[in-house]
């Protein structure tokens, strides 16, 4: 007979003495916000005209945003409820996070009429690292206000990069601008002043400003000045507020932005995924099979032991709430069989992701995490190539000797493999790839940078940590024998009894990054020869 399941399974698995009754509520929250986003991801999108599509659009949007806030809130609760200083930094791609901003907004101006455009006049850095939510908030009150008192119009949000490396969000609308009152009162909590034409608390500005100050932010709304009605807010990031290195473990270029989530492949690999949710099983499975992989699917723990057990599985994906065995109590077992099955890639897909609970995740040996409600196809498919290859090098460093290529080298001066770097440019397509580019210039400066300091201070963390984004950005681009050298130099880095000879690889790794970068800047100029 099959036991009921848990109320908290993290907790049962940990024999925690209390249960928590929070963790319960922000479960069921996740869980129906999950079969919300899942139902609208398999909507087929080709089959509505441009009008629903466009509703569509908003709402699936809203919906993100919903569940990013709804993660943050519900992490942040019961113990952190009253503390007022909490962020939480990420990497942001700032092309991204744009678009989202114009199908959240695009719809909602239109049906009163007003236009709403979203302009980059310059160059912007490809990613940001703050706080996603908190921007999104600001952004969203700043907007939602323009829109809310433009009647006719247009309602313009203008995005730069300044030379001191400021990040500037500007709102720019042609409503009636702000009266004398509401300047007086302008971020104070419900400062709306009596008698205003539109109904309203003044809760926004005054959330937007303290959100601000929080991500190191400044924000500044008053009334144009350049003869036109209206307001204009600007919200200034300086570089210390959206540039923190140490989080960018991660190359942007080894995933380059897609247009289409059908880009992300998982062509070849076989997943096991263990759900005893069927509309879960339902969303899950059909990204899988979106992306190319093949999968088996287990509906409770012991059944997926038994799966894992008789097939060749690449990566699991395994939920911990489940019957018969819950999936902590799956990790371990399967940590405690010889290899190779108890050196597979272990991926919890869970709704449990407050902070103490990720450690219990991660004490039991899973390799990482990945958050229900599934927020894309592509995120989920770049989520699974993280953790694989996270695992997959790491055995390398364990058994290889040092010595050992694990990439065949590209041969000396041929910086990229062309046949490889235009199929990836074929892949993402002509309009990316200047973005690519810029990309591969901005990490590959980083790299570089952080290389040089780790070479100087003979820092094996440092080289640890810039070798494994140069292994995968050179990989995806096809500098093969770059590549080649960054493994040869993390696995040095790895084996600090045997780290002769590391300076010198340093200096063959910064020439090959050199090479490398005029590569590049040749792309850029539109003169790079063939490899």
């Amino acid at each position: 007979m099959t036991p009921d399941k848990p109320d908290d399974p993290i907790e049962a698995a940990s024999a925690l003495p209390e249960r928590n009754p929070f963790s319960l509520v922000s479960h069921d929250l996740r869980s129906a916000l999950s079969d919300i986003l899942g139902g609208l991801h398999l909507v087929d999108q080709s089959r509505l005209d441009a009008e629903t599509r466009a509703h569509f659009d908003r709402v699936a949007a809203a919906g993100e945003a919903l569940a990013r806030m709804l993660d943050k809130t519900l992490s942040e609760m019961p113990s952190r409820l009253n503390d007022r200083s909490i962020t939480h930094a990420v990497n942001v791609d700032l092309g991204d996070f744009l678009n989202d901003i114009r199908r959240r907004w695009a719809d909602v101006a239109a049906e009163k009429d007003v236009r709403f455009t979203v302009e980059v006049p310059s160059a912007l850095p490809a990613v940001a690292t703050l706080d996603r939510v908190s921007l999104e908030r600001i952004i969203a009150n700043l907007v939602g206000n323009a829109i809310k008192f433009t009647d006719a119009g247009t309602v313009d949000l203008t995005v730069s990069c300044h030379q001191d490396r400021t990040l500037c969000f500007c709102i720019r609308d042609d409503g009636p601008g702000l009266s004398a009152a509401a300047l007086s009162r302008l971020y104070e909590y419900a400062g709306r002043p009596e008698g205003a034409a539109k109904p309203g608390s003044g809760l926004g500005l005054h959330i937007a400003r303290e959100l601000a100050g929080l991500i190191g932010a400044s924000l500044d709304v008053r009334n144009r000045d350049d003869g036109n009605s209206g307001t204009l807010a600007e919200l200034l990031l300086p570089h210390a507020a959206w540039f923190d290195r140490s989080l960018r473990r991660e190359s942007p270029a080894a995933s380059p932005t897609r247009k289409d989530d059908r880009e992300i492949s998982l062509a070849g690999m076989n997943i096991l995924l263990a759900e005893d949710n069927k509309t879960n099983q339902l969303v899950a499975t059909q990204m899988l099979g979106a992306m190319g992989a093949e999968f088996g699917v287990a509906s409770d723990g012991l059944e997926a032991l038994q799966m894992l057990e008789a097939g060749q599985y690449d990566l699991a994906l395994l939920d911990i709430e489940m019957p018969r065995m819950s999936g902590l109590e799956l990790i371990k077992t399967i940590r405690s069989r010889p290899a190779p099955l108890g050196d597979m890639p272990l991926v919890a897909l869970t709704a449990y992701v407050m902070r103490e609970h990720r450690e219990r995740i991660f004490a039991a040996g899973a390799d990482g995490i990945i958050a229900k409600p599934l927020m894309s196809i592509a995120d989920l498919g770049r989520d699974i190539l993280d953790h694989y290859h996270q695992r997959r090098p790491h055995e390398a460093q364990t058994n290889a000797p040092a010595e050992a290529p694990q990439t065949a080298p590209q041969p000396a001066g041929a910086p990229v493999d062309r046949a490889i770097f235009d199929n990836l440019v074929d892949t993402i397509g002509p309009d990316s790839t200047a973005e690519l580019l810029d990309k591969l210039q901005i990490d590959t400066d980083a790299v570089a940078e952080g290389l040089s300091r780790g070479r100087r201070n003979l820092d094996l963390a440092e080289i640890r940590s810039q070798t494994h984004i140069l292994i995968s950005v050179a990989g995806a681009i096809g500098a093969t024998r770059l590549q080649y050298i960054a493994q040869r130099l993390n696995t040095a880095a790895n084996r600090p009894a045997a780290a002769e000879g590391l300076a010198e690889l340093c200096d063959e790794c910064l020439s090959g990054l050199s090479d490398l970068q005029g590569f590049i800047m040749a792309e850029q100029a539109g003169t790079a020869p063939g490899a």
